[in-house]
């Protein structure tokens, strides 16, 4: 009988002192508020069945975020989250601008990001070997004038001679879209 009450006394700690922390995670994750309960008690239903009431704190806590994020989703398919797409124009032309604030970026610019990226690269890597320091140095790592001139030990007025003919190979390189 102890074991019993040992056990039922380790469950309440456990739910205790995560139980706020599962509700904030699940709100963020846009489970509606008439939900949320029951998405944080299924969460730990689902832990208490299957896994080890002893692991080290930061193994159950990110049992339990993991769980709760499955149980997020669920919920979400379950209740029909998303919504319909209207074929009236203007209910339209709200969920397109609804949905582009949900994008961060634009999949094909990624992609064309990407390509500009090794194409540049591949540039570099014939250019004489001070330009090749300057185009890693100032284009792609971003780094600042003084903390090239310090990184490489040379004047400031150097490193901006340098960083412009490094400009006008990749630009004449690249072509006239070619934008540093």
């Amino acid at each position: 009988m102890s074991i019993h009450k040992d056990e039922n006394m380790l469950l309440q700690s456990i739910y205790g002192e995560y139980q706020g922390l599962l509700r904030r995670i699940a709100k963020t994750l846009h489970v509606p508020d008439m939900e949320l309960d029951d998405v944080v008690q299924e969460t730990f239903i689902a832990y208490f069945e299957n896994y080890s009431l002893t692991w080290t704190e930061t193994r159950k806590k990110s049992m339990l975020i993991k769980i709760l994020k499955s149980k997020s989703i669920d919920c979400l398919r379950k209740n029909g989250h998303y919504e319909k797409v209207s074929l009236n124009q203007e209910d339209a032309a709200n969920e397109v601008a609804l949905l582009a604030s949900y994008v961060i970026t634009d999949p094909l610019d990624m992609i064309l990001e990407e390509e500009a990226v090794l194409m540049i690269t591949s540039e570099i890597s014939n250019m004489r070997e001070e330009w090749k320091e300057m185009a890693v140095l100032y284009f792609l790592k971003q780094l600042t004038i003084p903390e090239i001139c310090e990184l490489l030990g040379i004047p400031g007025t150097v490193c901006r001679s340098r960083i412009y003919r490094t400009r006008v190979c990749l630009k004449r390189i690249l072509g006239p879209s070619f934008d540093t």
